[in-house]
């Protein structure tokens, strides 16, 4: 978060951010250098520490931007009424989503840096919270997919949100890598064999 009372201009505070993501998209939050992210935005180090008291801080606004870059282009899945509309309304946020991650790819390897499976949140627990309303969120979708029947029952929430988790992290990983091979994948057919192995997983039929 930037120092109380700076604000940096706009075009400035742009190519910071814009340094920050291809820095976090290349080497994760870990493996990220604030040196070479103010290198690669032009700035100072005097403007950038003037207006960012440490890494943590500037990581934390790129993390939010992330966020409302997200939020504001596909939103949050409307949470329905209706057992019949569970599935149809995942499959179509679902398409939004991954439209929005195959043009914005650098929010996509930040964000696989704080969700991929195995991750280890306790070095940056302050940075990792940031998301915490997100996961809130798929929690209430999963709770929602169960109290309707549309989601199996039979394991403990957490597993169903690991494995929810789990197998989307591994069927995306598969389509970004051909992506970004320049190879054509039909999209149409991917989100319908996507939603096919969530139903056929995580669904009531799929555990009998």
């Amino acid at each position: 978060m930037a120092s109380q009372n700076r604000t940096l201009d706009i075009e400035k505070q742009q190519a910071l951010l814009d340094s920050a993501l291809e820095e976090i998209s290349e080497n994760g939050l870990e493996g990220a250098s604030y040196n070479r992210i103010i290198e690669r935005s032009g700035l100072s180090k005097g403007v950038v520490y003037y207006y960012f008291e440490n890494k943590e801080s500037l990581y934390m606004t790129v993390l939010s931007e992330a966020k409302r870059q997200f939020l504001s282009s596909v939103g949050t899945l409307k949470l329905t009424a209706r057992r019949e509309d569970f599935w149809p309304v995942c499959r179509e946020y679902y398409g939004k989503a991954l439209r929005f991650a195959l043009s914005n790819m650098r929010i996509v390897k930040v964000a696989r840096t704080l969700f991929g499976p195995g991750i280890d949140r306790s070095q940056n627990e302050r940075i990792y919270d940031s998301f915490l309303e997100l996961e809130t969120w798929m929690k209430m979708v999963v709770s929602r997919g169960q109290k309707l029947g549309a989601l199996r029952v039979d394991m403990p929430l957490e597993l169903l949100m690991n494995t929810v988790q789990s197998l989307g992290y591994t069927m995306d990983s598969w389509l970004f890598s051909r992506i970004e091979k320049g190879e054509d994948v039909d999209m149409e057919w991917f989100i319908g064999f996507a939603m096919d192995m969530y139903r056929r997983i995580l669904s009531p039929e799929g555990a009998r």
